[in-house]
């Protein structure tokens, strides 16, 4: 992983009161797997009943707040680091 994914990592962590582990973040590929990965997680530990639509609009916010990314370019299928450019 490379400063932006650990970056983007901790950040999820702080925004929605989770821990992943690196062999779960190491799995994520594109921003609807991060955004599915978060939903099962907080469903988890906060025993919520969330979909992948639910923390998807603060990830594509922070992806274009943060990260500089054109929210054009972004959508579930996108590859965080080949399409976007994180490294």
């Amino acid at each position: 992983m490379g400063l932006d994914t650990v970056e983007l990592v901790m950040w999820v962590e702080e925004e929605f009161d989770i821990s992943l582990s690196d062999d779960e973040a190491s799995v994520v590929l594109t921003v609807g797997d991060l955004a599915e990965l978060i939903a099962n997680k907080v469903n988890e530990k906060h025993g919520k009943r969330w979909t992948y639509i639910d923390p998807l609009p603060a990830v594509i916010d922070v992806l274009v707040k943060d990260y500089g990314v054109k929210r054009e370019k972004i959508s579930t299928a996108s590859r965080i680091v080949d399409d976007l450019g994180l490294d």
